[in-house]
């Protein structure tokens, strides 16, 4: 028994011993793959790394068009690491802060005025290395309310989670976005539930992410809109030479609004497109005063979508597929051109049909009627129909062709 004691002390014993002595070790480590990693992120700058034997500190600067950034970690040392989601065993765990005193101009700006004067970093991104050698990185949003003269915003935060390898060949990760809430005058005029998602990516191959939004709630120009059981599935697959296949899937099941719309389904299809000119089409969706579109739609693109809406009235379905060579560089310096310029870059086609009354009892009835006395919008088994095809300039509707200018005129019933 005795013999027992003493030989349960020992190990313990030896595991303090180890664990005291394990950070010394796996010091050196973490700061010499940081700086390789800091090597690897272009415009990056180690300003300082204080390592001592149980964690480290580090100050980097992230130089971008805007100017400068800087960011504050703080770096421990395992095996035992005291993280803010309690003790955990592992290798390392590290916080880091945006700081507050050395902000690019424009990212100061945009941040001062959602949370007003920055005391404190409102992003934290928490990174652990377990022992073995997953790396579980969390990105928190903190909440915010921010008010001014068109009313109260108020978002419960957010939490970004991805878990990968150490060498990152697998990444899988979670997304939960908090409540948002918009009220003027005491009246509400949106409201979300919490907005969650999984994702997963296999670098070379592609990935899929998956976006659930419970309940969606506004007041539109035409009245209240309400969506429920909001889904979006986006499928990303890497082709050869940099380009990418994506596909997206939006559903929204429950439509209740002033409109007779009770459901919406769309299917859009990129079938190749580079990295660069994805990331500018994306860029092209933000919020804008006023837009070139010559300009924005200078770059190439393939498009394949399906568009089913069900309403009390009947169906409405669009089937179209674009390819679009890009705007020459001389038209997009234009503010206007004409439709023929417009119809130059492009090749595809589109069917539209709808059941007749749900034309007649929308918003739309008025082009509807112009289109069906110029023969363009065709009467079929109780559906109107119409069918464009494009090809470089020549345009044919119902395989009739048109010129582009007289149609665009028949359209807005400026005939």
């Amino acid at each position: 028994m005795k013999f027992l004691r003493i030989s349960l002390f020992c190990l313990l014993g030896l595991a303090v011993a180890a664990a005291l002595a394990a950070p010394g070790f796996i010091g050196p480590k973490v700061e010499e793959i940081w700086k390789q990693q800091l090597g690897r992120l272009q415009g990056g700058d180690t300003a300082a790394y204080r390592r001592g034997w149980f964690g480290a500190e580090t100050d980097t600067e992230l130089t971008g068009a805007d100017g400068k950034t800087g960011l504050h970690t703080e770096i421990k040392h395992g095996p035992l690491l005291f993280t803010a989601r309690g003790p955990r065993l592992g290798l390392v765990y590290s916080e880091t802060r945006l700081s507050p005193e050395q902000l690019a101009p424009q990212l100061r700006a945009q941040l001062e005025n959602i949370y007003g004067r920055l005391e404190r970093s409102p992003l934290v991104l928490e990174s652990l290395v377990q022992a073995d050698n997953r790396v579980i990185n969390t990105l928190r949003l903190d909440p915010f309310t921010h008010s001014d003269g068109s009313g109260e915003l108020v978002f419960d935060g957010g939490e970004v989670l991805l878990e990968t390898d150490y060498s990152g060949a697998l990444l899988t990760g979670t997304l939960a976005l908090g409540s948002l809430r918009q009220t003027r005058a005491g009246m509400e005029k949106l409201y979300t539930e919490a907005l969650s998602g999984e994702f997963q990516f296999v670098p070379g191959e592609g990935g899929e992410a998956t976006l659930r939004l419970p309940l969606l709630r506004a007041e539109s120009e035409s009245g209240p809109l309400e969506l429920r059981d909001i889904s979006l599935q986006l499928t990303l697959e890497q082709l050869a030479a940099g380009t990418l296949k994506m596909v997206s899937n939006l559903q929204l099941p429950q439509v209740q609004s002033a409109t007779p719309v009770t459901s919406l389904q769309q299917q859009m299809t990129l079938p190749e497109i580079g990295t660069a000119d994805l990331v500018h089409y994306l860029r092209a969706l933000l919020p804008a005063a006023a837009r070139n579109w010559p300009q924005q739609l200078q770059r190439p693109l393939q498009l394949q979508q399906q568009l089913a809406v069900q309403s009390r009235n009947g169906p409405v379905l669009v089937d179209a597929e674009l390819d679009w060579s890009g705007m020459p560089a001389a038209s997009a310096r234009r503010a206007r051109i004409g439709a023929e310029q417009w119809l130059a870059p492009l090749t595809g086609s589109m069917t539209f049909s709808a059941a007749e009354q749900a034309l007649l009892q929308s918003p739309l009835v008025g082009q509807a009627m112009m289109l069906r006395q110029y023969g363009l919008l065709m009467e079929k088994n109780g559906e109107l129909q119409m069918h464009l095809q494009v090809d470089r300039g020549q345009l044919q509707v119902n395989g009739q062709l048109l010129p582009p200018d007289l149609f665009m005129l028949a359209l807005t019933g400026d005939f």
